[in-house]
């Protein structure tokens, strides 16, 4: 007889707003924020720069800065445990082990001064309390299992002597030391060329596949997206605004902003096309509009969305839009 199959979320964020101080006032970056990350699957957050994903993803880690930020309110659970209510050695301990995060740029990550193979064995001897030869031994297999060419001459190498591509793999090795049940990649792929990009997306889905673990995928480009998530959720204005399959999204994105990312992208598959750029720019948080965050940029507003906020309502199962023009009469909330 087998087992029951566990089907929580290994990341369940309900209701979560992260606020800022701005002027002596706090004003919400992240607002009303709710979404589920499953065992095993990839959640994509998409959005232009200054949308919230990288908050969101610090909100998780509890890396949120104090005393300037703060989380408002909401809930994180991370394997049922709610992140926001736990003490910071708690948080220490949970870091780096069960949940792990790829900063955005590898050389301001990385500790200059120190070798990366000490780096990436640190994490070792602090939560798993093994001596140094041992943790050595292990940081020495996680650089070639990400591919580090040469990898044994190169483990005492700094940073500064390692190309972009090979910081990043070497933040990668970091990250999945400790088999985490979830990794957060914040941009992992920003600052690569096609090619080197191409095979980080590779190693990280191998490695997916292999230990079982469940991704938050943070990134402002959709070929990435389409290469690696499972789902994706767009963000604008501290808000997600459509959040489906990534099948779906591709096929039949709902929102407007939605739509202007898609037109906003190259296609190789067409001979002539004509890329359109969306006007305007993403609201500071302490200047944003009443109603509909993105209806001052939208071309399908009507005067009701300047005038009140919209509810995030499913228009088919797994996919829902918070959009008070393209969401159907009666749609149930999300």
């Amino acid at each position: 007889m087998s087992g029951a199959v566990d089907d929580t979320p290994v990341l369940r964020v309900e209701d979560l707003s992260v606020e800022f101080r701005v002027r002596g006032a706090w004003w919400p970056a992240v607002r009303g924020l709710s979404f589920d990350v499953a065992r095993n699957e990839t959640l994509a957050l998409v959005g232009e720069s200054g949308c919230g994903k990288s908050i969101t993803a610090l909100s998780v880690m509890g890396l949120v800065p104090r005393p300037q930020g703060r989380v408002g309110s909401g809930r994180i659970l991370f394997e049922g445990r709610d992140v926001a209510a736990m003490r910071e050695a708690e948080l220490e301990r949970l870091r780096g082990d069960r949940m792990a995060m790829i900063f955005q740029e590898p050389m301001t990550s990385l500790n200059p001064v120190l070798s990366v193979g000490f780096q990436v064995s640190e994490a070792l001897r602090v939560h798993r309390a093994i001596d140094a030869a041992a943790a050595d031994a292990e940081a020495l297999r996680l650089l070639e299992e990400v591919k580090i060419p040469s990898a044994r001459r190169r483990f005492a190498d700094y940073p500064h002597q390692f190309s972009g591509g090979m910081r990043q793999r070497v933040m990668i090795a970091m990250a999945i030391a400790l088999k985490p049940a979830l990794l957060l990649a914040d941009e992992p792929t920003t600052a690569l060329d096609v090619t080197i990009q191409a095979q980080v997306l590779g190693l990280l889905a191998d490695l997916k596949s292999a230990q079982g673990m469940s991704m938050l995928f943070i990134t402002h480009n959709l070929g990435v997206v389409a290469a690696i998530a499972d789902r994706v959720a767009v963000m604008y204005a501290g808000e997600i605004v459509e959040i489906a399959p990534v099948a779906r999204i591709f096929s039949g994105p709902v929102h407007p902003y939605t739509e202007a990312l898609f037109r906003a992208i190259p296609r190789i598959d067409r001979e002539e096309q004509s890329l359109d750029a969306i006007g305007g720019q993403v609201p500071p948080i302490d200047r944003m509009p009443p109603g509909c965050r993105f209806a001052p940029r939208c071309p399908a507003r009507r005067p009701s969305c300047e005038a009140s906020s919209q509810a995030l309502v499913e228009v088919a199962p797994g996919h829902s839009v918070r959009c008070g023009v393209r969401a159907p009469a009666g749609a149930r909330a999300a």
